[in-house]
């Protein structure tokens, strides 16, 4: 740390130092070991220092309530000694010239949906996900998708006004597919949000850290924030992967697709986050000969995927035609794997299986 002043004294000493010197310290570390009142040893102290000053106060009394009193005070921080040179790094950041908040308000989570392939099915899985974790988790759910030219969320969420004209157009000439400019659909307990889309003609470049901005506040309000990477190397997905804190990449059973997921995977790693990245296999066409077995897709990739899941001939193409949830019950069909890798993300199926062994345990015995 340059420039830094370190004096013996009191707080005494340290309102005398702040008066005379003509430009105030970025920190200021003052030991209250020998202070008999502190509270107002540090209001006199306050007097005399910029409000930019950032004040963290070494004691020796591992007390809440005095904690809560410098707190007030505008004490950044309060440290109980000994000191140690990690508990020093932990709370200044040099490189930033800030204090470590002690507090951090909670936010909800970017998970980042990523595909290796076009028509890999990362937009039914992603957005289906939103939808089971709104409606049968009761979470807060945004879902914001990266192709804003063409993406699919907002037909298969549907559109309250034209939610008829679909039905009808989808039920009378399925062959036909039914195109319209649409909002996604709002309900009370799953609020998902979109933007209406970009015209082709009107294609355009984003500055640096524009998704950050339209991602944090929407963190704020939802306790997830599912992301539809369209194309993982644009400007729009690095960053999305970039504030991630969860990733899945979605994959079906091809040479290309197998290739594409090893190239994805060192991309992901390689970027200053390196979130957590999950492989969910996907069979969006019926499992015909030729296609790669999935354990030889795992020993190529070097990694085993988090679930698979089966081909559905029927029922999600209804759905996504008529903007509704898939009305699929097969026991291992779709809705039971979006089931599972929700159970995975939230962590109850961890919680469930924690339970059954507490139970088996408890029968045995």
């Amino acid at each position: 740390m340059p420039h830094a002043h370190i004096a013996v004294g009191n707080v005494d000493d340290a309102i005398a130092h702040l008066s005379k010197i003509d430009r105030s310290p970025l920190f200021l570390l003052v030991d209250l070991q020998d202070s008999v009142m502190t509270l107002s040893d540090l209001s006199r102290l306050a007097e005399v220092r910029e409000p930019s000053v950032q004040v963290v106060a070494l004691g020796e009394r591992n007390d809440v309530g005095l904690f809560r009193s410098l707190l007030k005070l505008g004490v950044r921080d309060y440290l109980v000694k000994p000191l140690t040179v990690e508990l020093l790094k932990r709370t200044i950041n040099v490189s930033e010239g800030k204090i470590n908040q002690v507090t951090l308000s909670r936010a909800g989570k970017t998970i980042a949906f990523a595909g290796t392939r076009g028509g890999v099915g990362v937009t039914t899985i992603a957005l289906n996900l939103a939808r089971h974790l709104a409606e049968d988790t009761h979470r807060r759910v945004a879902y914001v998708d990266l192709n804003l030219c063409g993406g699919a969320a907002n037909s298969m969420l549907g559109h309250p006004k034209q939610q008829r004209s679909l039905r009808r157009a989808a039920k009378r000439q399925p062959s036909r597919p039914a195109i319209c400019r649409t909002h996604a659909r709002r309900e009370e307990h799953a609020p998902f949000r979109a933007v209406r889309r970009t015209r082709l003609r009107r294609r355009r470049e984003f500055e640096p850290g524009a998704l950050k901005r339209v991602i944090k506040p929407l963190c704020d309000s939802f306790h997830y924030v599912i992301v539809d990477v369209a194309d993982p190397g644009n400007a729009l997905a690095k960053e999305a992967l970039d504030h991630a804190s969860r990733a899945y990449l979605v994959a079906d059973r091809s040479v290309h697709s197998t290739r594409e997921t090893i190239r994805l995977l060192r991309f992901i790693e390689d970027r200053d986050n390196n979130p957590p990245t999950s492989l969910v296999l996907n069979n969006p066409n019926a499992v015909v000969a030729g296609k790669i077995a999935p354990d030889d897709l795992v020993s190529a990739v070097g990694r085993s995927a988090l679930h698979e899941v089966q081909f559905e001939p029927k029922a999600l193409a209804t759905a996504e035609n008529l903007g509704e949830a898939p009305a699929e019950k097969a026991p291992n069909g779709f809705n039971q794997a979006i089931a599972r890798i929700v159970g995975d993300l939230t962590g109850q199926t961890a919680v469930s299986e924690r339970s059954f062994l507490r139970k088996f345990k408890l029968e045995r015995k």
